[in-house]
């Protein structure tokens, strides 16, 4: 199997770039899917910025300098893009996301234990609660199990600031589910 490096070099030389690009697409596409999907709590909306994400990733990989691996610069890309969603949305509509209306899909899926599910439940309303750079980093970190470095890459913020944000986004979601 080729790694995501290769299917990059082979994107950049070859003139038939649907064939590497479909593979990294069909690698990662489910993870940026949900960790968009995690930010954002609706599936059409996710669904939009997902493909937004790979756009622009076909658009923009022949930059792409290979400095990072692949995955760090395209979850860099959907970051990116979910919190352009999330100013626009915000500027648009300007209401916030109630947390009532999230979609409780992923959380029940895998478990017949009501009791799991009520954890998840109010797992995702506190994730939901913070701070929108707080919660991608305690995503990235929790759901993704990424180090505070890939993370600080995606963020564009320093390690110690990746792990300032998740520490305090853990005070926050104690705090939260205390209060529940």
């Amino acid at each position: 199997m080729q790694s995501d490096q290769e299917l990059v070099l082979e994107f950049k030389q070859s003139s038939q770039r649907e064939g590497p690009y479909t593979i990294l697409l069909k690698r990662h596409q489910q993870k940026v899917y949900y960790q968009i999907k995690r930010m954002l709590n609706n599936h059409m909306d996710a669904d939009d910025v997902a493909q937004q994400v790979w756009i622009k990733v076909w658009n923009k990989l022949d930059g792409f300098k290979m400095e990072s691996e692949f995955s760090t610069w395209l979850f860099r890309i959907a970051y990116n893009e979910t919190l352009n969603f999330l100013q626009k949305e915000k500027r648009q509509a300007g209401h916030e996301v109630d947390a009532e209306n999230m979609d409780y899909e992923k959380a029940s899926s895998g478990s017949d234990h009501p009791k799991s599910t009520q954890i998840q439940i109010a797992l995702d309303t506190a994730v939901k609660q913070l701070p929108e750079k707080q919660r991608f980093v305690f995503m990235l970190r929790y759901f993704e199990e990424l180090n505070y470095e890939k993370i600080a890459k995606i963020t564009g913020t320093t390690e110690g600031g990746a792990k300032a944000n998740y520490h305090q986004a853990l005070k926050k979601m104690e705090e939260i589910l205390k209060k529940n």
